[in-house]
């Protein structure tokens, strides 16, 4: 499956159809825009941005950079979620990628001179895409983690933590993985958030306390879903989306205790693409350069994650 970005900022209504099957009273938490909470002319939701990025001049040198299939086709094959606001979501047509990790492929790929063609995969299969040449590139709220640098290279291009979303009846009582003891945290397969769960379920037993117990499902969907019903006390995940969920709410579900494991995004590339590794490095560089980054993270409220540069394989700690 293929999408291509355009059009504005939008509510992404498969979301709310999902959560309205679930528990209509927290219509709200799923039914939220990919974009800022603030509110448009009438009072009924986000507000449209005033554009998306200005375009991109093409290097000529970083495109030369590019192999030589992504030259001859025109394209970059990007894979990429649809469902981890305000990162990633589907616009009002459920097609349309939007969101700041679209926006900011889409200007690396003008810099580079190609199309960006994103292609939706589950989180857990993007290393192994990009390893077998499936994609050129991913880009889905991956930690830059040490372990994953044995099979892939990342170009990180936003700094990040992991935090706890509960129901606002729970906020008394959850604050940290350490109060999750005989509680149900959801977690989306394949992140480091199953990790922290299972090692605190350990805990938790050494300490002769109920174990923390983990539901994994294959998108953050499934897991903010769970969260609303009570099948799940606590949902485990990246800071930005935990925090935008807790705001679209409307005080039903809050953000608890302080983020932890301070890690980058990155851009995954194949190990082996040393030239694209470079060229990907550049492009953006080049956007927070001219200030475009520092713009695009404003437009989808997420400017407290801007690096000041790009890095290679940048994630240091655990």
């Amino acid at each position: 499956m293929h999408i291509w970005l355009s059009g504005p900022r939008a509510c992404r209504t498969k979301r709310a159809a999902s959560a309205g099957m679930a528990l209509a009273g927290l219509l709200p938490l799923l039914a939220a825009c990919g974009g800022s909470p603030s509110a448009d002319a009438n009072g009924k939701g986000p507000a449209a941005p005033s554009g998306s990025a200005a375009a991109q001049r093409e290097d000529t040198k970083l495109a030369a950079m590019l192999p030589k299939k992504v030259r001859d086709s025109g394209q970059l094959v990007v894979a990429e979620g649809d469902d981890y606001p305000p990162l990633v979501s589907l616009g009002s047509d459920n097609k349309t990628l939007i969101g700041m990790e679209p926006e900011l492929m889409t200007s690396v790929g003008q810099i580079l001179g190609v199309k960006v063609k994103f292609s939706k995969t589950s989180f857990d299969s993007i290393i192994g895409g990009v390893q077998s040449r499936r994609y050129d590139l991913a880009i889905q709220a991956m930690l830059d983690k040490p372990e994953r640098r044995q099979h892939v290279t990342f170009v990180d291009y936003f700094k990040t933590s992991s935090a706890i979303l509960v129901q606002q009846k729970n906020a008394g009582s959850i604050k940290s993985l350490g109060d999750l003891c005989g509680h149900t945290a959801a977690v989306e397969n394949g992140t480091a958030q199953v990790d922290d769960i299972d090692a605190q379920a350990k805990k938790c037993k050494a300490a002769g306390k109920p174990a923390a117990k983990p539901l994994v499902f294959p998108d953050s969907v499934g897991c903010f879903q769970a969260l609303s019903t009570g099948r799940a006390d606590a949902f485990v995940g990246g800071t930005p989306t935990v925090a935008y969920q807790a705001e679209q709410s409307h005080g039903q579900m809050k953000q608890v205790g302080e983020p932890y494991r301070f890690l980058p995004y990155g851009i995954l590339v194949n190990k082996q693409d040393k030239k694209l590794v470079e060229a990907v490095r550049q492009a953006l560089q080049k956007l927070i350069d001219n200030g475009s980054y520092a713009k695009i993270l404003k437009r989808w409220n997420v400017e407290s994650g801007a690096l000041d540069r790009a890095t290679v394989n940048g994630g240091t700690t655990t």
